[in-house]
């Protein structure tokens, strides 16, 4: 039986599997929270992460989470090129359908550091926008509704 969690969970693997859903997709903050979205992304062979088990408040913390969170190679430069050059690769992952990073507090470094903020959100969209057009699973962040 499907449950209405169910309906809410297939109509966001939906929308993150569309070829025109942008790098970023808010998603309710109940629905961002719970394992059951993990879950979901999972049966429908995403690869998941999570990029915000510790705080991200500027670049350095920032790169540092991405490292710890997409299993990047020993020789990840921590650096917005190496990032760029990562997140349109990502070919030392399992094969998957699209990867997913949850990122449950965007908010805190767009606070403290919107520099930062500003120029992780080009290089996540030129990087989807590559992966896009050469053919590679998609590449989502899902951040809270606001």
């Amino acid at each position: 039986m499907t449950t209405p969690l169910d309906v809410r969970l297939e109509a966001v693997v939906a929308r993150l599997s569309s070829a025109a859903a942008p790098a970023v997709v808010d998603v309710d903050d109940d629905l961002l929270g719970t394992p059951d979205l993990r879950r979901a992304l999972l049966r429908a062979g995403w690869r998941v992460a999570t990029l915000d088990r510790a705080p991200v408040v500027d670049k350095t913390t920032l790169l540092h989470a991405l490292y710890q969170s997409g299993e990047y190679p020993a020789g990840f430069g921590f650096n917005w090129d190496a990032l760029l050059d990562a997140l349109r690769d990502l070919e030392w992952l399992e094969p998957a359908e699209g990867i997913a990073l949850v990122w449950r507090h965007p908010d805190v470094l767009a606070s403290r550091d919107p520099e930062t903020a500003a120029t992780f959100a080009e290089i996540l969209e030129d990087a989807a926008s590559h992966r896009a057009a050469v053919g590679y699973p998609p590449l989502r962040v899902l951040v809270p509704r606001r």
